[in-house]
Order: structure tokens, then sequence, then C-alpha cells
């Protein structure tokens, strides 16, 4: 009776490890997918979807994907990255604004297109031929950055950048500032020029205009410290 117990029992363990074996060579197979388990195939799986929507559709609390190495996956395409999408990786991140000026009097304000939040490096160039001043009346120009933002419905100056100022006497005055920049929706730029000469005409030359410059830069890393110290880093700029 122990011996037939016996024959019985290890009969009922064959049948478990053969069933155990044809799981995981269906697994191995591709024949199906065992959820939770690890999953492994001598070759290629494909999903395809013969109906509407994705082949695929991932979920997690985490991260949806993970791959076990580093190769480049052909034809991956990612909706965002950092905030960005790939229309706007194909633009140019530096744009560069142009304006020409035919007879000026005076001072000028001349708004800058509105740019998507983010970080920025702004650069103006501007040269004003006819704008000299002389020994006994100088021309004193004060060239900026004015970046305002909106509260509500109130918009109010915010900062001053890359503040320059220069005082002409005989040649045509030519300005140039730099200054990096963070703006948030709502936020607007304008190049501000004043002279002290304000009924004095000029103009800009065909390869001299007034040029702006913005250059994105998220991604950036800010150091700073007190003059003659080490500088160290403050912030990460996305």
């Amino acid at each position: 009776m122990q011996k037939l117990k016996s024959g019985l029992t290890a009969l009922a363990v064959g049948i478990v490890l053969l069933a155990a074996l044809d799981w995981a060579a269906a697994a191995a197979t591709g024949k199906s997918l065992v959820l939770g388990k690890w999953n492994e195939a001598g070759q290629t799986t494909t999903i395809k979807n013969n109906g509407n929507g994705p082949a695929l559709d991932l979920r997690a609390d985490g991260a949806t994907l993970a791959v076990g190495n580093s190769n480049r996956i052909k034809k991956l395409n990612a909706d965002k990255l950092d905030g960005l999408t790939g229309e706007d990786y194909k633009a140019n991140r530096n744009t560069i604004f142009q304006w020409t000026v035919a007879a000026h009097t005076g001072g000028f304000t001349q708004a800058i297109p509105t740019q998507a939040a983010g970080s920025y490096l702004v650069t103006f160039n501007v040269q004003l031929n006819g704008a000299a001043g002389d020994a006994m009346n100088p021309n004193v120009i004060n060239c900026r950055i004015i970046q305002n933002g909106v509260s509500g419905t109130v918009t109010f100056q915010k900062g001053i950048l890359a503040e320059t100022q220069v005082t002409s006497v005989a040649t045509p005055p030519a300005l140039n500032g730099t200054s990096p920049v963070i703006l948030v929706e709502g936020d607007s730029l304008a190049l501000d020029c004043t002279m002290s000469r304000n009924n004095q005409q000029w103009s800009t030359t065909p390869y001299q205009p007034v040029t702006v410059n913005l250059l994105r830069t998220d991604g950036s890393f800010v150091y700073g410290a007190p003059l003659g110290r080490s500088a160290t880093l403050k912030k990460t700029v996305r």
C-alpha cells in the first residue's frame, strides 16, 4: 500500500512538472504572454492591432517602459523631451529679429515678438547713423531690454536687462548688451532706447539693422558668488 502511495505521489509530481514545462514552453515560444512573470522567446515578438488605436498601451505609476541596453531604437518618437515637442527641437533655438530704419527722430521702443516660457540669453545691437553729438552737445544714448509681466489684467515692469549707455561725440553711436532672462507665461520683451538729443534724426545701414537675438538656454546651470569667491551652483534653469 505504501509503495502504491509513493507511486501515485511520484506520478502527481511528474504531471505537475510536465504542466510547468509545457506552460514555460508556451511562454517561451510566443504562444502566450504571462502577465507578472518572466517571458522569454527565441525570436522577435510582434504585436499587431488590426483595429483602431495603438498596438500596445503601457500604463504604470512609474516609468512605463524600460530597456536593457543603451542601443538606439529606430523610429521611436517621443512626444516631449524636457517639456519640448519635436517641433520645438526642429525649430531654430537661436532666434534673430532685425529692423531697418530709413529715418527716425529721437528714441524708440520696439516690441519683441512673444516668446514661449523658458530661459533665454537676450542680446541686442544698435547702430544709429546720424545720431552722433558734438563736443559742445554730446548725445547720451541709453538702450536696454525691458521685461514686462502680467498680473490679472495689469501689465507691470518686471526688470531692465542688458542696459548700456554711450556718450556719442562725432562718430555714429553703437550700443550692444547681453543678459540672461527667464520668461513665464504672459511675459513680454521690448528694446527701448532713449537719447539726450531727442530731436536728432538717424537711420540704419543695410548691413547693420537694429538686431535682437534670443538664444534658448533651458537646462543651463547658474553659478554665483560674491566677487572674489569661487562660484557655486545656485540653480538649474529648465
